[in-house]
């Protein structure tokens, strides 16, 4: 399953010391690209009791963050909207991307994307580049039957064939049929959206494993949009997924989060690319009926909490589902999307409700904001380097640190 790792436990020292600079590979762009031909390696010992975690360089090297961005984030599925997306109006009609001939844009990493239904109902994902000059071939979201460049007005299908060219004569050797949208895999789980720019990555399924039996608990249908928040976070991206991963820091640094769960009986398992967190929510006690935002016997007797290599949270309430995808921005600089999903999330009745969860969700955000900072700032010391995992409460975080080392050993 795993890379085996080259490092073995040592009586006296526990383990071996990283070993390989990050500057032996350079930044990734267009024009360094086949220069990215050695693996990375992150020398963490596939064995949690004798690992060290990564090196603080991991954390903090401009030029791994690039690496990652071809070798993690172009070649996993990635979270880009749900089948309720709005799209505008038609025929003063509301659409969302469920209904044909409706597009909307995102970006993946900084890659630009769009996603359309087709005339005929098929759900597909191109690059929203343009061949001609590179610019956008649309903005925002709509409702078309095709879709025109906005620089220079080269149109395509939606199934992604050029048929349109404006003053193009004269152009020897030209193939409008070569010369289409680029197209990207995209497929479907539940109501939400995924792309990968990898055409040999393992399907969808695989990076979900089990998370659909484990979450059939929780009633999908019906969900509805309620709100977006962004968090911009003066951390790296994967400080923010090594938080999330562990309930380790719980005790410490969320107390209103602890009042709900039982963390006694808090536990991570790990599978093959994700990993789930159980806490299971609290028993009352005397006197704290006014306290508890989550009551047992409310619904979902736990608190589930999904993790999709790389970058995607998604958080199961007794009442409301939230998403987070994490979005390097720089090695230092990460940015938080927060979606949350209500059934009824329209109706008058709820917005109290709704407006409670939010604030809870937003409240252990901004816990966690605080300590992802201050950890990002430890990294840059000259006194830290490595440290070592929880054995018990840190599995889901060296889960993660060995699929870094898998992707990012590959060329």
């Amino acid at each position: 399953m795993w890379r085996t790792s080259r490092l073995r436990c040592d009586r006296k020292s526990g383990v071996e010391p990283f070993a390989q600079s990050a500057q032996d590979e350079p930044p990734h762009s267009k024009s360094t690209e086949p220069m990215i031909t050695k693996p990375l390696h992150l020398d963490v010992n596939e064995q949690i009791e004798c690992a060290q975690t990564l090196a603080s360089r991991f954390y903090t090297d401009p030029a791994i963050l690039a690496i990652e961005h071809a070798r993690i984030f172009q070649r996993t599925w990635q979270l880009v909207g749900t089948l309720s997306h709005a799209c505008g109006e038609a025929n003063g009609t509301a659409r969302t991307i469920a209904d044909p001939e409706n597009y909307f844009t995102a970006e993946v990493a900084g890659e630009p994307i769009i996603v359309v239904r087709d005339k005929q109902g098929t759900l597909r994902a191109f690059s929203n580049v343009c061949r001609h000059r590179a610019g956008p071939i649309a903005l925002g979201s709509g409702c078309k039957n095709v879709l025109r460049c906005q620089y220079h007005g080269w149109t395509y299908t939606l199934d992604g064939k050029l048929v349109g060219t404006p003053d193009v004569e004269g152009v020897e050797f030209f193939d409008r049929s070569t010369m289409g949208m680029v197209p990207l895999r995209v497929e479907t789980w539940e109501q939400f959206i995924f792309v990968n720019f990898d055409a040999s990555a393992p399907p969808l399924r695989d990076f979900l494993g089990q998370i659909p039996q484990q979450a059939a608990g929780f009633e999908f249908a019906g969900l509805e949009f309620a709100e977006r928040r962004d968090y911009v976070i003066d951390c790296n991206w994967k400080v923010y997924v090594d938080n999330y991963l562990e309930g380790y820091h719980i005790p410490i640094a969320h107390p209103g989060l602890m009042k709900e769960i039982d963390y006694a009986n808090y536990r991570t398992d790990t599978f093959r690319y994700h990993s789930q967190q159980f806490a299971p929510i609290r028993a009352m006690k005397s006197g704290d009926d006014a306290e508890r935002f989550y009551r047992p016997g409310s619904g979902l007797q736990e608190a589930l909490y999904f993790w999709i290599f790389p970058n995607l949270m998604l958080n199961i309430y007794p009442d409301n589902i939230s998403t987070n995808v994490i979005v390097p921005l720089s090695q230092d600089k990460t940015l938080t999307i927060f979606e949350w999903f209500f059934h009824d999330a329209k109706s008058s009745k709820n917005q109290e409700r709704i407006a409670r969860a939010i604030a809870f969700s937003d409240e252990v955000q901004q816990e966690d904001i605080v300590l992802c900072t201050n950890v990002q700032k430890g990294l840059h010391s000259s006194t830290y380097d490595r440290g070592r995992y929880s054995v018990k409460r840190e599995n889901g975080v060296h889960h993660f640190h060995m699929l870094l080392g898998e992707f990012l050993g590959q060329v």
